[in-house]
């Protein structure tokens, strides 16, 4: 049970970083519990969202 936990929060804290940089609200992160969330989200930053940053 603690190895789910720990893999939920590795999976949480880059996207919570992640997110805003692509314009999307930090909170959505917690669906990155999910897989399916987790794949979706990735998606959306690599082929739909702007990244306001730029390149680092």
């Amino acid at each position: 049970m603690i190895w789910l936990i720990l893999l939920s929060v590795a999976f949480v804290v880059p996207f919570w970083k992640l997110l805003p940089e692509y314009g999307i609200s930090s909170y959505w992160a917690i669906t990155a519990i999910f897989p399916l969330c987790t794949l979706i989200m990735l998606y959306i930053m690599a082929f739909g969202a702007e990244r306001k940053g730029g390149p680092r």
